[in-house]
């Protein structure tokens, strides 16, 4: 009866660390692409993003963006852009006290980012997450970098 009693916690004890590995696992923001270019931007790393100084990730994204070579032009809407390909972020996580990581990264309801060619102005890379952003540990994700590598590898 013994070697019963210790099968059924054993099991129980296993359950419950798989249960939590997929809760942590599960809030890591890491970004899914879901669109990427057929052909490769053949021009110079020249993008726009769109800026609300509400939104503070966005300097998080331009700051990787420039360490991958882009030159980083600011501007409030895609109207108003001066170059080709513009960078827009849709994204909101709360900006309390209460609810922003002890690092500095944010907990994302929602974040969506589309490379937009605004020549054709068709969307030519998308990215979508939702969670923990970088600087969120130990539940870390890698959204900002992410969003920069599907700006990255959209160019030659």
């Amino acid at each position: 009866m013994k070697i019963q009693k210790d099968a059924f916690i054993r099991a129980i004890k296993n359950a419950i660390i798989i249960a939590l590995i997929s809760l942590i696992t599960g809030c890591i923001a890491i970004g899914n692409v879901t669109l990427e270019v057929d052909n490769k931007i053949p021009y110079k790393k020249e993008i726009a993003i769109n800026v609300d100084y509400k939104e503070p990730w966005i300097g998080e994204i331009e700051r990787r963006l420039k360490k991958h070579g882009f030159r980083v032009l600011r501007t409030s809407s895609a109207d108003k852009a001066s170059t080709r390909y513009f960078l827009r972020v849709n994204a909101y996580a709360p900006l309390d006290f209460r609810n922003r990581c002890i690092f500095g990264g944010f907990n994302f309801d929602y974040f969506y980012a589309d490379l937009i060619d605004l020549q054709s102005h068709e969307a030519i890379a998308s990215i979508e997450s939702r969670g923990y952003s970088e600087g969120c540990h130990p539940f870390s994700g890698t959204i900002f970098e992410n969003t920069a590598l599907m700006v990255k590898n959209s160019w030659d």
